[in-house]
């Protein structure tokens, strides 16, 4: 299998000037950039330089994706803008990580699978969607986080078996701060899922002690706030945001929210993540149980409208059969026989449906193509 590596970045607050398109388009030959996008793709090579660094320096939004696993989405926020500390909470050494580069700060989640992406993700249009998360992360909504954190604990308990676990391993690990509104995931958040392959039982697991937004969060009367600012105060913001300074709606937001009174914590006692682990598996049978209950009623409703034309579909299997010795003629006839056995199951009838069968191979035994068909469902 050959090798494929996708590298995408993009700008949130600005475009690039000439001079750093320029910069950008230099990077690699294959690039491809714009005033808010770069891409690049290999097959066989790799990129000669620290994405990272490329984003930190141009962009605010980047994200890889390769073929045999790897998966890392990052943001850059201007420094100061953000509540490290909050964030750290959902951090760990390996996935999910904060650090200042320069003058910026840069959030990473990295994800490897080591079996390779099971299914494969169309990464076209996909940073897009994922973008708007850096936003709720400058409002305070950690969400993302705390996804990123089950899936970061998801990933280390892959090799370990919790009934031998060690007291101290990450099975007892508490979760960090619960945020509202897991039950209520924006499609931003759904992408970060299934970009990540986060087990949306292990996330309605989490969910179940997350309080709804509507009811645990207001929004901020801005109008109110901002007519606290001084007239310095708004001028400068003002000044900021008409030259499109990195963060100047962030930091303005942010000075806004210091005149709020902090609103009180809600977050119940945590849980270990060998408890969320045993509510998610108690989710996906329960579900398991829910699906194996409707795919019984949609096959008894089929077997008793099929009953209700058992004969009309014996007499259909023998017309199709006289009416030529086609391919379409075989696969149909033989479906309409698989749906005539099932009902001779469902109504304990199997002894009549050999003896009809028996018929039909004994009449159509020259035609290999159709008892080839037969023996492969093992009705001669």
């Amino acid at each position: 299998m050959s090798e494929y590596q996708y590298h995408e970045w993009q700008t949130l607050e600005r475009p690039l000037t000439a001079t750093e398109q320029k910069a950008v388009n230099e990077l690699s030959s294959h690039i491809d950039v714009t005033a808010t996008h770069a891409s690049v793709t290999y097959n066989w090579s790799s990129f000669r330089h620290d994405p990272i660094n490329v984003l930190a320096k141009y962009f605010d939004a980047y994200l890889y994706l390769a073929n045999w696993g790897s998966r890392r989405l990052a943001f850059r926020f201007p420094k100061g803008l953000v509540n490290v500390v909050a964030i750290e909470a959902y951090c760990d050494e390996y996935h999910t990580n904060i650090k200042t580069v320069g003058d910026v700060q840069i959030l990473e989640f990295n994800m490897d699978e080591e079996d390779g992406i099971e299914e494969w993700i169309d990464e076209r249009g996909v940073l897009s969607t994922l973008a708007r998360l850096r936003d709720d992360i400058l409002q305070g909504d950690y969400r993302t986080m705390y996804l990123a954190w089950l899936e970061a604990m998801a990933l280390e308990s892959g090799g370990y078996d919790e009934d031998e676990a060690d007291p101290d391993n990450f099975f007892n690990d508490p979760e960090p701060a619960l945020p509202a509104g897991l039950k209520q995931l924006t499609p931003p958040l759904n992408a970060f899922m299934d970009f990540f392959e986060i087990d949306p039982f292990l996330v309605a697991a989490a969910a179940e002690l997350s309080p709804n937004l509507s009811s645990s969060t207001q929004r901020a009367d801005f109008a109110l706030l901002i007519s606290r600012l001084t007239r310095q105060e708004c001028d400068d913001f003002l000044l900021k945001i008409v030259n499109s300074e990195p963060g100047a709606v962030a930091s303005l937001r942010k000075k806004l929210s210091s005149f709020e009174k902090p609103k009180p914590s809600i977050q119940s006692n945590p849980r270990t993540f060998g408890e969320l682990l045993e509510a998610a598996e108690r989710l996906r049978r329960a579900e398991a149980k829910r699906q194996a209950s409707e795919k019984r009623k949609k096959h008894i409703a089929e077997m008793q409208e099929l009953a209700k034309r058992e004969v009309q579909t014996w007499q259909d299997v023998e017309n199709t059969l006289k009416s030529g010795y086609t391919a379409s003629n075989y696969d149909y006839a033989t479906a309409l026989l698989d749906k005539l056995q099932q009902l001779a199951e469902f109504q304990g009838t199997q002894g009549n449906f050999d003896i009809r069968l028996q018929a039909l191979v004994e009449a159509y035994k020259g035609r290999n193509a159709l008892i080839g068909r037969w023996k492969k469902k093992g009705w001669v």
